[in-house]
């Protein structure tokens, strides 16, 4: 006979938002940064010119543009602090400092009709930790948790005539999540699970003028269904499975060559995170409720800007906003979330078939008071601090 340990319902909505929680930096959902550091130079618009091997993510249509065969390798790293205060309570999150690694390679045709493209990255991700002996974890709530989501998505791309290339392909999601939480007094929950799906993607960028286009992109939504262990104090270990809804992602993106060294964009995107409505976790040990999650449909605006101020030089800029779809009623400490603005900047340097870029991003936060949450526990002030330095370095043949 297993004894089942003592759950209460703040522990329920925080195992939720373990599984189902936002990057330190992005408030629309759980998505990391953009990959590589020319789009995290110019956060607010890095699709419409979108001209190394990381177009295979960001506008694979883009791929045909490309004169030489390329592979690049990313790496973005962050400092992410969430602080939490409501009367007589003051804490922070610990171990600040992440990295996201990614890799590109794209491989276009010599007479430009086709190409073709392969990335590894990581678009979801999160990863909170408040203290084991602190005021989340004292009241039943998840005190830690981390979500990664990494895409192994093969693109292809053709150039349909002069002005028109479309570019198509499969996305190939492994996820893993993480998550501690004390239900009872000295008992503690671990789980560990992962799972798998499939989705897919298409782009398309339409040269309007010699010096205007036009692209739009499609992400599918997928679902990932975790399955895995619930390791609880005292050596009782359950299977557990709940599966995951993950958006529909719809861009669109306008470019204009201004003069023979400047260029400027506006990116917007929708997301259909309403889609998620409920979770179901199944674990024999744990008898978790449905939980509903009334996400809201977001979307994003920005703008950027790529000036080659000198020969092999670039220098990059870009505004983002980002709209936050998590009501007060769901919010939870391991899902930090707010309407926000990103600021950032970059600078890319090329000699010959080496390519070496630098990006700088910046959020700006006004903190989020959150009341009338459905477990009073989590009514407080939150307040956020991100930074992200991303490097990439590109080889192409």
């Amino acid at each position: 006979m297993i004894n089942k340990p003592r759950v209460t319902p703040s522990q329920i909505v925080v195992f939720i938002t373990t599984l189902l929680a936002s990057s330190l930096l992005l408030a629309d959902g759980f998505r990391n940064p953009p990959e590589g550091a020319r789009a995290v130079g110019a956060f607010g618009g890095h699709r419409a010119f979108a001209d190394d091997a990381n177009a295979n993510i960001h506008n694979s249509a883009n791929l045909v543009d490309l004169e030489q065969p390329m592979v690049q390798y990313n790496t973005t790293f962050g400092y992410g602090r969430t602080t939490f205060d409501r009367p007589g309570v003051s804490e922070k999150t610990g171990n600040p400092f992440f990295a996201i690694p990614g890799f590109s390679a794209a491989i276009p045709s010599k007479d430009g009709k086709y190409a073709a493209g392969l990335s590894l990255y990581v678009p979801y991700g999160r990863s909170v930790e408040w203290k084991d002996n602190g005021y989340f974890a004292a009241n039943g709530m998840s005190y830690a948790g981390s979500m990664t989501v990494a895409d192994l998505t093969p693109n292809f791309a053709m150039r349909l005539c002069d002005s028109l290339s479309i570019g198509i392909g499969a996305d190939l999601y492994y996820g893993a999540v993480k998550q501690w939480t004390y239900v009872g007094p000295g008992v503690k929950s671990k789980l560990v699970a992962d799972g798998q799906a499939i989705g897919w993607n298409a782009a398309m960028t339409w040269k309007m003028t010699e010096k205007q286009r036009l692209t739009a992109t499609y992400r599918s939504p997928f679902k990932i269904k975790y399955t895995g262990n619930d390791y609880i104090t005292g050596g009782t270990k359950s299977d557990v499975d709940a599966t995951i809804e993950y958006p529909t992602i719809v861009g669109l993106a306008y470019g204009i060559q201004l003069t023979d060294t400047l260029r400027a964009e506006v990116n917007g995107e929708w997301l259909d995170f309403s889609q998620y409505e409920s979770l179901t976790i199944h674990d024999p040990a744990i008898a978790w409720p449905v939980s509903q999650q009334r996400l809201k449909d977001t979307w994003t605006a920005g703008t950027g800007l790529a000036w080659n101020f000198k020969p092999k030089w670039t220098l990059r800029s870009g505004f983002m906003y980002l709209k936050n779809p998590t009501p007060n009623d769901t919010y939870g400490p391991l899902s930090p979330d707010e309407d926000q603005g990103v600021l950032s900047l970059g600078l890319g340097y090329e000699i010959e078939n080496h390519s070496i870029d630098v990006g700088y991003a910046y959020g700006l936060f006004n903190g989020r008071t959150v009341s009338g949450n459905q477990y009073p526990a989590c009514n407080g002030n939150y307040d956020y601090n991100v930074h992200l330095l991303s490097l990439s370095y590109g080889y192409k043949f």
